[in-house]
């Protein structure tokens, strides 16, 4: 047993250390490209020449010239990332997006890696130590679930800056400073996420963006009703003229008992989410506890064909079942 340990620990290193070399490279490579299109966007023919750039890379500087503001290739390896997108079709752009949501500075192509990396893991953990071939490739569903819950936690954040950030704005826009001028500070006097969302807005529009485009794509990213009435406030206020700092106190004014709603919810249905927890965590450590005392009568259920089935079943029904809690226990505001 010892060896085969030492074995699996030497390979899943050496994996670690390929795919940490392949992210330094791949971030080199992105920093490089994004300095490259915006330098061609200011001057193409002079830019591009001093660059000495290949037809190659000419043609895909000239295609992503109208979307500065967002890469959305999924790697920068040309061949990989024209795979991935026959593979993914539309889904690659909407993966890209969760992965914005979630905070993450990955590209699809090294979540992806990474995904695969960590079904190969558990498949050699699970196989090694209880004999159940195949069945820790489930274990790839971890970073899926950890880019949710930093989704979740991000937009959190986000919602509780915006009363604050709101008020801010509304000053300065009764002090006389336009709209742009008032998301300018907001970037600037506000940490991340809204700092850096706003900072995102800022910039699309300083390179030609229209404000509402602008303001669309911000609720596309970070997709929350509060964003979403905020936009569509200062979009209608724009179009159809009005009092803008009074709109966006009022936004203000809703969001912040939005809030407090919610946190009265989520105060109200802890126990029931701690209940589901517990019921989650409860069968590994009985089963761990069980595994310690009686090793010969435990590790002879996991090898056996019929105990593994049962296995795989408990693994399947507790998964529904804290799905199930999960759903009951939210409640939209």
């Amino acid at each position: 047993m010892l060896p085969a340990i030492i074995s699996v620990t030497a390979f899943l290193s050496i994996l670690i250390g390929c795919f940490c070399v392949y992210l330094i490279i791949e971030k080199q490579k992105s920093t490089k490209l994004q300095s490259q299109r915006f330098e061609f966007a200011i001057n193409p023919l002079a830019i591009s020449s001093a660059l000495g750039l290949k037809s190659r890379e000419r043609d895909l500087l000239e295609a992503e010239e109208g979307d500065l503001r967002r890469d959305t290739s999924t790697s920068s390896i040309p061949w990989l990332d024209k795979l991935l997108r026959k593979l993914l079709k539309g889904r690659a752009s909407y993966l890209l997006t969760i992965i914005e949501q979630s905070g993450l500075k990955l590209k699809v192509s090294e979540f992806l890696l990474f995904t695969l990396l960590t079904s190969l893991t558990g498949v050699l953990v699970v196989d090694l130590f209880f004999h159940i071939p195949l069945a820790g490739a489930v274990i790839g569903i971890v970073p899926w679930a950890v880019l949710n819950i930093l989704k979740a936690r991000r937009l959190e954040s986000f919602i509780a800056q915006m009363p604050a950030a709101l008020d801010m704005l509304s000053g300065d826009l009764r002090a006389g400073l336009d709209v742009q001028a008032g998301l300018k500070n907001l970037s600037e006097e506000f940490p991340a996420p809204i700092g850096e969302e706003f900072a995102k807005v800022v910039a699309e529009i300083n390179l030609g963006l229209h404000l509402k485009d602008a303001l669309q794509n911000l609720a596309n990213r970070v997709n929350s009703t509060e964003v979403q009435i905020l936009c569509t406030g200062i979009i209608i206020n724009r179009e159809l003229g009005g009092n803008l700092s009074e709109l966006v106190g009022s936004v203000s004014d809703t969001v912040r008992e939005r809030f407090r709603l919610k946190g009265m919810i989520k105060a109200l249905t802890a126990e029931n989410q701690m209940s589901g927890y517990l019921l989650i965590a409860l069968p590994f450590a009985l089963y761990l506890i069980l595994n310690m005392l009686a090793p010969e009568t435990y590790n002879s259920f996991a090898s056996d064909p019929t105990g593994q089935k049962i296995i795989i079943g408990c693994l399947v029904s507790m998964v529904f079942g804290y799905l199930i809690m999960n759903k009951i226990t939210q409640l939209e505001v």
